[in-house]
């Protein structure tokens, strides 16, 4: 069962993908916002080109657990693709994705001008490992 990870913000969307089996999540692309009409239709048309069974999109909840504006748009993004996809959308919380991305690439010796530009992927795969490691426990 192949899986679609997505770290929604608000001028890009991060994509990861996990192997056929469901195992490993691995950072596939970073896609830069249009409009929302045209994000959906792009993220549906990736998920079907990858033959992905299931998509998990990251819940940016606040500290203390709390919902945001960040949330609600994470939540109305699944509703539009629930329209576009007839598969199980899962939504977990994503709290410190980003963070713990940019400390690995960090690690990993890239500098700031990489981080940025495969931040947003690394968080994805990070929220797709983490929900695939949840459900094979």
């Amino acid at each position: 069962m192949r899986y679609l990870g997505i770290d929604y913000g608000d001028k890009r969307i991060g994509l990861a993908l996990s192997d056929p089996e469901g195992r490993i999540a691995t950072p596939f692309t970073v896609y830069q916002r249009q409009s929302s009409r045209i994000d959906v239709r792009a993220i549906a048309l990736i998920a079907v080109e990858q033959a992905v069974s299931a998509v998990v999109v990251g819940l940016p909840l606040s500290e203390d657990g709390e919902e945001s504006v960040s949330s609600a748009a994470a939540r109305e993004l699944v509703h539009e693709l629930a329209s576009h996809l007839r598969l199980p959308i899962e939504l977990p919380d994503e709290r410190y994705t980003t963070l713990r991305a940019e400390n690995t690439l960090r690690e990993l010796g890239h500098d700031g001008r990489k981080i940025r530009s495969r931040v947003d992927a690394s968080a994805a795969a990070i929220i797709l490992q983490d929900y695939l490691d949840s459900v094979s426990d």
